[in-house]
Parts: C-alpha cells; sequence; structure tokens
C-alpha cells in the first residue's frame, strides 16, 4: 500500500537501518532497491496495481513511480536478498507456455464467438 506516509514510513526505518550497533541486512533498504527494478514508469505502477501487487492511495501512478526511483537513489542495498524473486520473475516472463494458452484460449472463444 503506498500512501502520503509511505515515504516517511521508509525514510525512518532506512535511517534506523544505518545506525551503527543496529544489527541488520539491510532489508528495507534492499526492498526499496527492489521495489525500484520493478518500478520505472506509471506503466510499471499500473502492472503492479492492476494485479492486485500494488495498492496506490498517494494519487497518480506518476507520483508512485517518482516516489519508488526518489526514494533508492543512493541506496547500498544487498542484491542477493530478492535474488530468487527476480529470478522467479525472469523465469516465469520468459515462459512461452503462459502466452500460449493466453492465444489459444483467445483464439478459440473467439472462434466460437464466446468472448
Amino acid at each position: 500500500m503506498v500512501d502520503d506516509s509511505t515515504a516517511s514510513k521508509f525514510v525512518n526505518l532506512v535511517a534506523l537501518e544505518m545506525c551503527l550497533d543496529f544489527d541488520n541486512d539491510f532489508e528495507i533498504t534492499s526492498y526499496l532497491y527492489f521495489m525500484d527494478s520493478l518500478i520505472d514508469t506509471t506503466q510499471d505502477v499500473k502492472e503492479l496495481r492492476v494485479t492486485g501487487m500494488l495498492h496506490n492511495y498517494l494519487g497518480s501512478d506518476e507520483e508512485v513511480a517518482d516516489l519508488f526511483n526518489r526514494m533508492s537513489k543512493d541506496l547500498v542495498p544487498d542484491q542477493e536478498i530478492y535474488s530468487h524473486v527476480t529470478e522467479n520473475i525472469r523465469q516465469y516472463c520468459n515462459n512461452p507456455l503462459p502466452t500460449c494458452l493466453a492465444q489459444t484460449y483467445y483464439t478459440t472463444s473467439v472462434a466460437h464467438g464466446l468472448s
């Protein structure tokens, strides 16, 4: 969920991670970096919003994209934390089966007047 308080929450959590006596794996910093890797444009936000992966209570999709692009600037994340998620996304996107199934379903439903 992204709303008016998102930026201040993340800024405070990142500041807490930077404290020398705080033992952590930089999960917040890495999460912001991961989200920024998913979100570059308003179209990216729209795709995440439409699929229910992101709830935008901030306003426009452009504001959300700008927010994540700004917040992750100059962060030094642990890039391995979300590497398995990134790899799963890459495998899903490179798998021709979902596209093939969708095309078959669409072609069949149009041919039979089901759409």
